[in-house]
C-alpha cells in the first residue's frame, strides 16, 4: 500500500469512528479509535517515508483526543469539559513538535503583518460565530457564572481553546496532509476531520458548518501561515457563540 493510501485509510477510520459517535454507537466508535491509535505506530515501524510517518503522528492526536474526552466524567458543561480534555493532550503535542523539529515559523507562530491580520481575524471570527448561532443556536455552556467568571471563561476560550485547536488542526494536521496530498486535498481532509470531531454535539448541521469553518480557517492559514490569526478568529467565534450572543439575547 502506498504512503498516501495508508494515511487515507486512517483518515477514513477516524471519520468513521466519529460517525459512530454521532449515531450513538459510543463503544463501537471507541473501538475504532483505539484500533487506529494502536495501529498507526505499527505502520510507522515499517514505513520509510518521513513525511508519511510525521503525518500519522499528527493524526494520532485525534483518536487520543476522543478517548481522553470519553474517559472524562460526564458533564453538561461541554465546552468546559473540552477545555479540560486538552490539558493531558498538551504533552503529546509538545513531544510531537520536539520530535519533528518544528520551529515557530513552521508552526505559524509568526508576527509579520500582525497589526493587519488580527483585526481581520476579529471580523471573521464575529461573522463565523453569528453564522453558527443563526444555524444551530447558542447558549451558555456553563450556567450560572457571575460576570467576573464569564470574563475569565471568555479569556480561556480565546487564548486556550482556539490556540490549541488551531495548533493541532492547522499547524500540525493540515500542514502534514498538504505536504502529502497537495494544498487543496490537504485543506479539505483537515477540514473534514475538524468537522467530524464535533460529532459529539449530535447535530449534522453542526458537523457541516464546522467543516465549512475549517475550510475558511484552513484557507486563511494557507494564505498567511499565521497561527495567531486563525487562533484569534477561532477564539472570537467561540466567544460570540458561547458568551456574547447569549448575554445579548437573554
Amino acid at each position: 500500500m502506498s504512503s498516501g493510501r495508508t494515511v487515507a485509510v486512517f483518515v477514513v477510520a477516524i471519520v468513521f469512528a466519529e460517525l459512530l459517535f454521532f449515531t450513538g454507537s459510543i463503544e463501537e466508535g471507541m473501538f475504532v479509535h483505539f484500533t487506529a491509535l494502536v495501529s498507526m505506530p505499527f505502520m510507522m515501524a515499517v514505513l520509510r517515508d518521513r513525511q508519511t510517518i510525521y503525518t500519522l503522528q499528527a493524526l494520532m492526536l485525534l483518536p487520543l483526543l476522543r478517548l481522553i474526552n470519553v474517559s472524562m466524567p460526564v458533564s453538561e458543561a461541554s465546552l468546559l469539559l473540552f477545555i479540560v480534555v486538552y490539558i493531558p493532550l498538551l504533552m503529546p503535542v509538545y513531544l510531537l513538535i520536539r520530535h519533528q523539529g518544528l520551529t515557530d515559523v513552521k508552526l505559524g507562530i509568526i508576527y509579520e503583518r500582525i497589526l493587519l491580520y488580527i483585526p481581520m481575524a476579529v471580523v471573521i471570527g464575529v461573522l463565523l460565530g453569528i453564522g453558527e448561532h443563526l444555524l444551530i443556536g447558542s447558549g451558555y455552556q456553563i450556567a450560572g457564572l457571575s460576570d467576573p467568571f464569564i470574563m475569565v471563561f471568555a479569556s480561556v476560550v480565546l487564548f486556550y481553546v482556539g490556540l490549541i485547536e488551531e495548533l493541532i488542526f492547522r499547524s500540525l494536521i493540515q500542514t502534514r496532509l498538504e505536504g502529502l496530498f497537495g494544498m487543496t486535498p490537504g485543506l479539505l481532509a483537515a477540514s473534514l476531520l475538524f468537522g467530524v470531531m464535533h460529532s459529539v454535539y449530535g447535530e449534522i448541521t453542526e458537523i457541516i458548518y464546522i467543516f465549512a469553518v475549517g475550510i475558511v480557517l484552513g484557507y486563511m492559514f494557507q494564505r498567511t501561515r499565521s497561527l495567531p490569526m486563525v487562533a484569534t478568529a477561532h477564539g472570537i467565534a467561540n466567544i460570540m457563540l458561547f458568551v456574547l450572543l447569549p448575554l445579548a439575547l437573554q
